[in-house]
């Protein structure tokens, strides 16, 4: 049978309009005399004519060695010659490819990163990183095509800002050694803190609201004479801009995150003005009588978006709504964007003004993004992590003090001389953390906890990834071949389990988010160091960790 087991249980279920009133769950540790339990899809299955029905289908099928029922409990034991069979073929490493069809035929356009040219990435980039990348490769796995895509900001109150902190600077380079965004980075906040005290923030409503307002100060001046065309300007911003974006670069292949397509807000300004002038036209959008141009949502929580500075200035909103309704190539895409939830509202309010626009026939058509994936802000000590904050944690310092930590640690440097990717650990311990936590819920961001045992996917990963190599391929005393190696509990455990890893990739690619495929992987890790497992056993479940490895993006795919 090449059909997965679970798969194939579906389709005992629908054989003769039984129905789905079973679901095969695998227990959560080995079962000396079972490998799967029944669930019931209706109450009282004892006395439904129809559950009965599918029970004997299930039971009679030749997969299947007995069902028993113990009360209202059943469970199943599968056929030892197909466990011997099954396993063989994980061991060999026939499943490579095999989860192709669950998205075959499907193109993706994922929109992730979306950094600002302004400034290093921190660690909550590093969380809109992880999802991105992770979900990425399970689509790809699952046979999807995927285009991945990045919208960068580039012109705004932030840009004038980071030009102007570098002339303040009066440096016209990087020093010797320090990366460039770091160096921008810098500039930029210095620049805001000398005019604002108390720091500055990214949280969207507090860099909406400095991008409305008209400043009139060396910023204002320098990002205006850019969109005026000034010579000398033009070569501050492109210069300003290509040193964060070839720092941020150099980041994101240390992650072993790469894009398909990069666009820049800026390639979008001559849509903001067409977009402008049809708002006004058809009373979609409002000029107030300071001059900023608004868009009245009637929402309670953003009651006003404000569209162009009172000088025309295109804010954050309308930019993003210039490159969205434009939606270069995305038709026939299912459109994904992966956004901080602080932004729900501007997503709202912007998706709300894009259906206006296109019931009045403006715009391409369908309205993307046609999903947005929100996930909860990165803080450290109850406080909101940006690179502009003196507190703020940047992404290549992280890597770099992981990096540290493995080689000051004796045990953690042997786990990584032994991972067959060594340079790729401290990467991959950065990514896998974030991957544990619910989606929508904030992450209280400790580097500490990355390196701790069931606290990370990506450390867990490496340790369990390693262990063959540690140990000699494996110091169990399960039994070798034949028969008696399919009355092994644990080896019939890690076959079932294998086969789990396609329902959980489904999941994924269903509700387009990963949380359910990385907890199974780290349930699976964590049963699995609980201590040495036979030579076929590990086997089975190394084969499995390597679908999960590139399916949640810690390695790219074969």
């Amino acid at each position: 049978m090449s059909t997965n087991l679970f798969d194939h249980f579906d389709e005992i279920a629908a054989h003769e309009e039984a129905g789905v009133y079973w679901t095969p769950r695998a227990p959560f540790t080995p079962h000396e005399r079972f490998d799967l339990r029944l669930i019931p899809r209706v109450e009282a299955w004892q006395r439904s004519s129809e559950s009965r029905k599918a029970l004997e289908l299930i039971e009679g099928d030749p997969l299947v060695d007995t069902v028993e029922t113990d009360g209202e409990e059943v469970w199943l034991r599968l056929d030892s010659d197909w466990i011997e069979r099954r396993g063989a073929a994980i061991e060999a490493g026939e499943d490579e490819g095999s989860n192709s069809d669950i998205a075959a035929g499907e193109r993706y356009a994922l929109n992730f990163w979306d950094a600002n040219s302004t400034k290093a990435l921190h660690v909550g980039h590093l969380r809109n990183l992880a999802l991105g990348n992770a979900l990425g490769s399970a689509l790809e796995q699952a046979g999807g095509e995927v285009e991945r895509r990045s919208l960068i900001c580039d012109v705004g109150r932030s840009m004038g800002e980071a030009m102007a902190g570098v002339v303040k600077s009066g440096r016209h380079t990087p020093e010797s050694g320090e990366k460039s965004d770091h160096f921008v980075g810098y500039c930029y906040a210095d620049y805001v803190k000398a005019g604002r005290a108390g720091g500055i923030s990214d949280r969207a409503e507090d860099s909406v609201a400095r991008e409305s307002s008209l400043h009139e100060d060396e910023a204002d001046e320098l990002i205006n004479s850019v969109l005026a065309g000034d010579v000398e300007a033009l070569e501050l911003w492109s210069k300003t801009r290509a040193w964060v974006i070839s720092g941020q670069r150099k980041t994101l292949s240390r992650l072993g995150v790469a894009f398909d397509k990069v666009f820049f807000e800026s390639d979008f300004l001559p849509e903001v003005d067409e977009l402008t002038a049809a708002g006004l036209e058809q009373g979609r959008l409002q000029k107030r009588h300071d001059g900023v141009v608004v868009y009245e949502t009637g929402r309670e929580e953003l009651e006003e978006m404000p569209m162009l500075r009172s000088d025309g200035l295109a804010t954050q909103h309308m930019r993003a709504l210039a490159y969205w309704m434009t939606a270069p190539e995305l038709d026939g895409t299912t459109s994904i964007q992966v956004c901080g939830s602080e932004w729900v509202s501007h997503v709202t309010c912007r998706r709300q003004l894009m259906d206006e626009f296109a019931t009045a026939g403006t715009g391409e058509g369908a309205v993307h993004p046609r999903h947005d994936i929100f996930y909860g802000m990165v803080a450290r000590q109850k406080r909101a992590l940006t690179s502009s904050d003196e507190k703020a944690l940047l992404i290549d310092d992280l890597v770099e003090w992981i990096d540290e930590q493995m080689q000051a640690d004796p045990e953690r440097a042997e786990v990584r001389r032994a991972y067959s990717s060594s340079d790729r650990v401290p990467s991959q311990v950065a990514l896998g953390y974030y991957l544990m936590h619910p989606t929508a819920k904030r992450v209280d961001f400790e580097p500490e906890k990355m390196l701790l045992e069931s606290q990370s996917l990506g450390w867990d990963l490496a340790l369990a990834r390693s262990r063959p190599l540690l140990n000699g391929n494996g110091n169990g005393a399960a039994a070798a071949n034949g028969h008696d190696l399919a009355q092994d509990a644990e080896y019939r455990f890690a076959v079932v389990q294998a086969e789990m890893y396609r329902r959980f990739l489904q999941t994924a690619v269903n509700k387009l988010d990963v949380s359910s495929l990385s907890h199974y992987m780290s349930h699976l890790i964590r049963w699995h160091l609980e201590r040495d497992r036979g030579p076929h056993v590990e086997r089975v479940v190394q084969a499995v960790l390597d679908q999960g490895s590139r399916g949640l993006g810690f390695e790219a795919a074969r």
